[in-house]
């Protein structure tokens, strides 16, 4: 027992002699110059270790390094790429008897790393490398006479490491009061961490372990501070294999953008594998503030190549201006794919809802230059009017016609300015009546899809079993095909948008088939005036897309059919028995009859272009008319100005005497309240012999009046006048 004691004395002693005497003979600090003089030639860089060198020998061997600087090539705003205050290290040294490194924990203390690129294109990274790789390169040449001896120890290392590979485990990391600046003048970015705290406990490969971090800064103007905890497991191979219990929280703010409050949670993770996600935002962008909650299930495949989700579910609570209506709840449940090899990302089984929208089908997503996305949608109901921008409500509307005025009358001001006046009205000063929309976003997007809905309501207009193909190309949009069922009837269209010139020009096909035309413009126009069975070939084609720009460079026609009609505000049949009795000088009767003009068929073929729509061949036929028309409507000002002739074909009704003859009717004022006026001057000159039987059914009615003294030439003549003025 004694002899045991003795000997644990003995190497006791010669530890600490060997302690004392690495202590006394090697001062590490004399090694300054020469890992300076290294660092040198590895890096073309300055190395100065200001600190002290000192040793560490407990729990390991090891090191501890004073302040210590890597300085930059001149030229950049810091002095320094690297500096700290204070590095430890340390190795157990028993244990490299057995090829395994055992390194103590690795402590680092007010560390700053600096990078900055420069408008040229220059790096303090460049550099770094090159001379050791040089270096290396040249060494890698031995001469030919060593060349075997290098052989043979090549050959004797891989040997001796196949063998006996080494073992690496780690005590720890710890990173105290880093910081951290990127600065990129090319792309005017700075990124700052102003706080790094950053730990790890006992890292050994196939053996959990803890990471937390804590961790603020600003990326340009945006502020962030970040916090959280996760334990991993990392291979034999040193690459992360598990990670669970991660919890990260973030907080961000730039003046517009907020997030209040972000927190991520993942339960556990590995390759191949599937893990739970949970997601809650709270946050406030520029005129909308948002409640994001979210939960996923998704899968990282072994090759690391396909990331799957399933169940995803996004909940959103959204208000703001920025809405088309102040509060909005969007939810999103989808299964979703995202393959790294082709940059494809696909969404299937989606479900949207946002508030009473729907929309169900598939979406995909490849990132490229030209990003290509590919949709098939479908909706119970879609009322696009209720998403049009209402903020403004019945202000809104109470001011349309007086804006509508004001562009105009800006309008033709700018018209009537020379080009360079106008050109250099900047697109703030443009009236809202001429401002192009900005479609130059189609030139970058690659889209093909189609949308279906069972109802669908735009303008007011109510459609049925709608579905519309739409592809986007090059700049060009195209509508390949729109089909609905429309107030009992049908509508087939097609439309192409070239965005690649100056004004968009655009081409529009439109046919309609056996629609019910009042409750379609009731509901669109609130307009009453016109019924019938309609079918309408519509064509057109243009340049420009802004109101101002619609009406007046549209080109083309508009061909109308409709069967089984009436005109409503007028009845021609009464204004014929009125033209009648004030021939005959018969008192007018009360008529209670409804203004209403029936007709049998009614076509006209619209001609637009230069701001105006003309029909020359309006054509209504009934069982007691025969009505043909021309004349022209302002797309500006909505102004009337038609001519329409009525004949009677039929007899009885209290017209017997009056068939055969044309009656011209002329129709101006507005869109919205026309004026019919009977046109006794044209009347007389297209119809013989209606003049002369006026002025016998007025002298007749004077001598009934005046009897002998209707004779009179005096009383003749003024009769004359009142027929004359009663013709012109």
């Amino acid at each position: 027992m004694k002899k045991l004691l003795y000997v644990l004395i003995g190497i006791i002693i010669v530890v600490v002699l060997g302690i004392t005497a690495l202590v006394t003979l090697v001062n590490p600090n004399q090694f300054k110059a020469a890992i300076a003089e290294q660092v040198k030639k590895q890096t073309g860089r300055e190395l100065d270790i200001r600190g002290d060198i000192n040793w560490r020998f407990f729990p390991t061997l090891g090191l501890s390094v004073g302040e210590t600087t890597l300085n930059n090539p001149q030229g950049f705003a810091q002095p320094n790429l690297i500096q700290f205050k204070q590095a430890e290290l340390s190795v157990s040294v028993l244990p490299l008897l057995s090829h395994e490194l055992d390194i103590g924990k690795v402590r680092l203390d007010g560390a700053h790393v600096f990078v900055q690129t420069l408008k040229d294109g220059r790096s303090n990274l460049d550099g770094l490398t090159e001379k050791s790789s040089n270096k290396e390169v040249n060494d890698s040449t031995p001469s030919k006479a060593n060349k075997d001896a290098v052989v043979q120890d090549k050959k004797s290392t891989e040997s001796k490491v196949t063998t006996q590979p080494w073992k690496i485990s780690l005590a720890g990391v710890e990173l105290i009061n880093a910081s951290v600046d990127i600065i990129n003048d090319k792309t005017a970015s700075n990124i700052a961490l102003n706080k790094v705290n950053f730990t790890l406990d006992k890292l050994t490969p196939n053996t959990w372990t803890k990471a937390t971090f804590d961790i603020s800064g600003s990326a340009n103007k945006l502020k962030f501070a970040t916090k959280g905890s996760a334990e991993l497991i990392l291979s034999s191979a040193y690459q992360l294999a598990e990670l669970k219990n991660l919890d990260l929280s973030l907080t961000a703010q730039d003046g517009k953008t907020e997030i209040k409050h972000a927190q991520v949670t993942l339960d556990h993770f590995q390759y191949g594998q599937w893990a739970t996600v949970n997601l809650n935002i709270d946050g406030q962008l520029p005129e909308l503030a948002f409640v994001t909650k979210g939960q996923t299930q998704f899968k990282l495949s072994s090759d690391r190549n396909i990331l799957t989700l399933e169940n995803l579910s996004i909940d959103n609570a959204l208000s703001g201006k920025a809405l088309p209506r102040p509060k909005m709840q969007v939810n999103i449940k989808t299964n979703a794919s995202y393959d790294l090899t082709t940059k494809t990302a696909t969404l299937s089984k989606l479900n949207l809802n946002a508030d009473e929208l729907a929309l169900m089908g598939d979406v995909s997503f490849i990132n490229r230059d030209v990003p290509v996305i590919r949709f098939n949608l479908s909706s119970d109901n879609i009322n696009v009017d209720n998403w049009l921008n209402k903020q403004h409500g019945q202000v809104s509307s109470e001011k349309t016609a007086a804006s509508d005025q004001a562009a105009n009358n800006a309008s033709t001001e700018i018209a009537a300015s020379t080009p360079q006046q106008t050109s250099s009205q900047s697109a703030s000063n443009t009236p809202p009546a001429i401002q192009e929309p900005d479609l130059s976003v189609l030139k970058g997007i690659d889209v093909d899809g189609t949308i279906m809905a069972k109802k669908f309501t735009i303008s007011q207009a109510h459609l049925s079993d709608v579905k519309l193909s739409v592809v986007i190309h090059n700049g060009i949009a195209k509508l390949n095909s729109f089909t609905a069922n429309l107030y009992k009837g049908t509508v087939n269209a097609s439309a192409q948008l070239n965005v690649n010139t100056p004004l968009v020009s655009y081409q529009f096909h439109n046919q309609i088939k056996g629609v019910e035309i009042q409750p379609l413009l009731e509901d669109v126009a609130n307009n009453k005036q016109l019924a019938g069975r309609a079918n309408i070939i519509v064509n057109l084609a243009g340049k420009g897309l802004s109101s101002q720009h619609l009406k007046n460079n549209s080109t083309g026609t508009i061909n109308v059919n409709l069967t089984d009609g009436a005109v409503y505000g007028v009845n021609i049949s009464e204004m014929i028995r009125s033209a009648k009795a004030r021939l005959k000088g018969e008192k007018l009767a009360d008529s209670q009859k409804q203004k209403k003009t029936d007709f049998s068929s009614l076509t006209a073929l619209l001609q637009l272009g230069q701001g105006q729509a003309k029909i020359d061949n309006l054509h209504l036929v009934s069982p007691l008319l025969d009505i043909n028309g021309s004349g022209t409507t302002n797309l500006n000002n909505e102004s009337l100005n038609f001519s329409v002739d009525t004949a009677i074909v039929a007899s009885g009704k209290g017209l017997d005497e009056l068939k055969g003859i044309t009656v011209p009717i002329r129709i101006k004022g507005t869109w919205q309240q026309p004026k019919y006026q009977l046109d006794l001057n044209n009347l007389f000159k297209q119809n013989s012999g209606l003049e002369q039987k006026a002025k016998k059914e007025l002298n007749r009615g004077l001598e009934k009046l005046l009897g002998d003294k209707a004779k009179d030439e005096k009383i003749k003549n003024v009769a004359d006048q009142l027929l004359k003025g009663l013709f012109n």
